[in-house]
């Protein structure tokens, strides 16, 4: 009897752990099940204001995607990343969270993005360096917190791609 339950609990302990794994690459299957993965820099999507001249109105903050593609009408800078670089960025985004606190300040003026293109499909992760926030679309909102280490070495990687447009001054 003792040896049944052992086994019982030992099966139960694998499907746990695998189904735990699953669960956590979740993002290594998306980033690698893509056909394209494109880092930007561009305009401001959200926290600012732009008024027209004329009018003193408001005028719309143009959106990070249009018909479900990027909207390339605001890129300033963009790389397609493959291989060695898709590992890189992939090394960054699955490493797991070390911070006691999550580390984010309030200006969110988004000017990078980070497109997943699948069968014309884009996802997104849209982000600000500056306050150290982000937004997704639906697909990945379930995408944890990023720690300081994950924005350095985020900020970092984009930096030597050469999209530096609207990155923060590098303290050194």
């Amino acid at each position: 009897m003792k040896t049944v339950v052992i086994i019982i609990f030992s099966l139960l302990a694998i499907s746990l752990s695998s189904r735990s794994q699953e669960n956590d690459n979740w993002l290594v299957k998306k980033i690698k099940g893509a056909d394209s993965v494109l880092l930007t820099s561009h305009t401001a999507t959200a926290g600012v204001r732009i008024i027209d001249d004329s009018t003193g109105q408001d005028l719309p903050l143009p959106k990070l995607t249009t018909a479900g593609r990027p909207n390339y009408n605001i890129v300033k800078e963009q790389r397609l990343i493959t291989g060695l670089q898709l590992d890189t960025l992939i090394k960054i985004l699955d490493r797991p969270f070390e911070d006691r606190t999550v580390e984010m300040g309030k200006c969110y003026i988004p000017h990078h993005a980070i497109f997943l293109i699948k069968n014309g499909k884009t996802s997104y992760i849209d982000i600000c360096f500056g306050c150290r926030g982000y937004d997704t679309s639906n697909d990945l909102s379930k995408l944890y917190a990023f720690d300081r280490r994950k924005w350095i070495e985020l900020e970092d990687f984009f930096r030597r791609l050469g999209i530096d447009y609207e990155l923060p001054l590098q303290s050194e």
